[in-house]
């Protein structure tokens, strides 16, 4: 019996092993129903960036990311990976959401509006955002220009990057 045992948790460590090693970083692999569709990497720095797709009213994507931002440079307790920090401020766009975590919107929309009496016009972006943290699943509500950053509104002292994989949920026919 006890040789079994010890065979059985030998190939159980294998399959484990084998498991986390499967992509590189041992990150998940994405479901099967699921094609990688892009990849973006999304400076801590930057406002909102382009992924580069349009997405569709009721499409399926899913989202893998890894990597650290910092949320104020030479700070290293204020590094995170895409999960964010466990903490919340009224700085952040998704104010239920971990500070600095990986998000994304969908801009169905650009508005113009008028800032003041001298005419200027300041651009808006309308659409809803989403949690994507280190992965998730989205059905989007609607269609437009998929972005993402982190989940801090103060982003001129940040650094670091998130590296997203994207991933479309595959159309049986």
């Amino acid at each position: 019996m006890r040789g079994d045992s010890r065979a059985a948790a030998v190939i159980l460590s294998g399959v484990l092993l084998s498991m986390a090693s499967a992509t590189p970083g041992g990150g998940q692999e994405a479901p099967a129903d699921f094609i990688l569709v892009g990849k973006v990497q999304v400076a801590g720095a930057a406002a909102w960036t382009d992924s580069g797709l349009n997405v569709l009213k009721g499409q399926e994507y899913y989202f893998q990311a890894e990597g650290t931002v910092s949320l104020q440079k030479d700070n290293p307790i204020a590094s995170c990976g895409p999960e964010g920090l466990a903490m919340r401020t009224l700085q952040q766009p998704l104010l239920d959401q971990n500070l600095g975590a990986l998000i994304c919107k969908v801009r169905e929309k650009i508005e113009f509006v008028e800032a003041n009496r001298g005419g200027e016009k300041i651009e808006r972006d309308i659409g809803e955002m989403f949690f994507i943290g280190k992965e998730n699943r989205v059905v989007f509500p609607a269609a437009g220009r998929l972005l993402f950053r982190v989940n801090e509104n103060l982003t001129d002292d940040n650094d670091g990057a998130f590296d997203v994989k994207i991933y479309l949920k595959h159309e049986a026919k």
